[in-house]
């Protein structure tokens, strides 16, 4: 399970897990299709996407109005049994699988849920992926229109919904940050597929990740609000403690 928050390297983890053999999905149910502002695809698995939205639309949160006030999030026993299912036919076609949708650091503890009722608890094993509250908001901002102010309350939002699950359980996780992956890939990876216990192949990670994306990160500086500075501190220390 891979949490994040929107335009945090997400996709770009996703992507080397799949091209490692960790299944994030098919060519069917990969949406969207690349885009400009991810070029070489988002590796996001629709079917896990769309039971996202359908937990959070009868919770009474619009998925594309990128509210900071997310309600508590509820699932009928419909939506419950299409989770299972699609775990279950997931775990079955696969040896190893994930699946990535941002919205999952919202609706964590219900797949979680829907995990154990299987019996597959053991196996579940969590990656956070972590990006500066000011790159977030900058990039939301040009991709959406949402005001700093704006990308930063929903950075929170979903960080700490995202903690809170993490907290509450004790699988196995494993903190990354994008600035990491993008600066030293290899050493990055090489720790990432430690933690998963699975073999993978340096040359793939070094062809895929585009280091040069970090360039984008410059930008003017701005003092964040006491709340944000605090919550992304605690993430970074979590992220420093896999090195």
């Amino acid at each position: 399970m891979i949490l994040g928050m929107h335009r945090s390297g997400t996709s770009t983890i996703s992507g080397v897990l799949h091209m490692n053999q960790i299944i994030m999905g098919t060519y069917q149910n990969f949406w969207p299709r690349p885009l400009s502002q991810n070029p070489k695809g988002f590796y996001e698995n629709y079917d896990f996407r769309k039971i996202n939205d359908q937990l959070l639309n009868t919770s009474g949160y619009n998925v594309e109005s990128y509210s900071e006030k997310i309600p508590k999030i509820s699932r009928t026993d419909k939506l419950s049994n299409k989770m299972k299912v699609l775990i279950e036919k997931s775990n079955s076609s696969y040896a190893n699988w994930g699946w990535k949708d941002p919205r999952t650091c919202l609706t964590a503890m219900h797949w979680a849920n829907s995990v154990e009722k299987l019996g597959l608890g053991k196996e579940l094993k969590i990656i956070f992926m972590a990006r500066k509250a000011s790159s977030v908001s900058r990039s939301l901002k040009k991709r959406n229109n949402l005001s700093i102010d704006q990308g930063l309350k929903i950075w929170e939002s979903y960080t700490k919904r995202a903690l809170k699950f993490l907290k509450q359980t004790n699988y196995p996780r494993y903190y990354c940050s994008f600035e990491d992956l993008l600066k030293e890939p290899v050493q990055v990876c090489n720790s990432l597929f430690n933690f998963i216990g699975k073999d993978w192949d340096s040359k793939i990670v070094e062809k895929f990740i585009d280091p040069s994306i970090s360039t984008s990160e410059q930008g003017s500086k701005f003092i964040y609000p006491s709340n944000i500075f605090s919550l992304e501190k605690k993430i970074y220390s979590l992220i420093n403690e896999n090195k």
